[in-house]
Formats: structure tokens, sequence, C-alpha cells
């Protein structure tokens, strides 16, 4: 889908098309997370993205906890 830039009140603006807000499970008003991944947009509803935050916290916990088994893991057996 390819949409065109505008502005609104001075700030860069993009309209959502119908089957893009659906998709997000969110409605006017909502408030949605914004972040940059390289050259491109990531918008998500905000539970969704505090959802994925913890899931990365917890995630990267285990490995630290775990490091030195995947590491041994990693260079497989003797």
């Amino acid at each position: 889908m390819s949409k065109r830039m505008t502005t609104l009140d001075d700030a860069a603006s993009v309209s959502l098309p119908p089957e893009a807000v659906d998709a997000l499970g969110v409605s006017t008003g909502d408030e949605l997370d914004i972040e940059i991944v390289g050259r491109a947009l990531v918008i998500r509803s905000v539970s969704e993205a505090q959802r994925s935050r913890s899931f990365v916290e917890l995630f990267e916990s285990i490995l630290k906890k775990r490091r030195q088994a995947y590491d041994q893991l990693a260079e497989g057996p003797r």
C-alpha cells in the first residue's frame, strides 16, 4: 500500500487506511507507539508495544542467566 505524505498543523502526516486501523486493533483517539527501525516506521498499539518490550526484557534476562550454557551448546561437542 502506498500513501502520500501531507502536512497537518505544520507537522508531517500520513493517514492510515481503515484496514490498517482494524489490523492494529485501535480506534480514533487511541495512542499509538511509533518506532523507527532502520529506515522504516513500526506502528503499534501502546499495549502491543508494552507486551513486546516486556518479552524482550524477559528474553534478555534469560539469555544473561544462561549465557555460559548457550555458548557451550553453540561450540558443539568436544
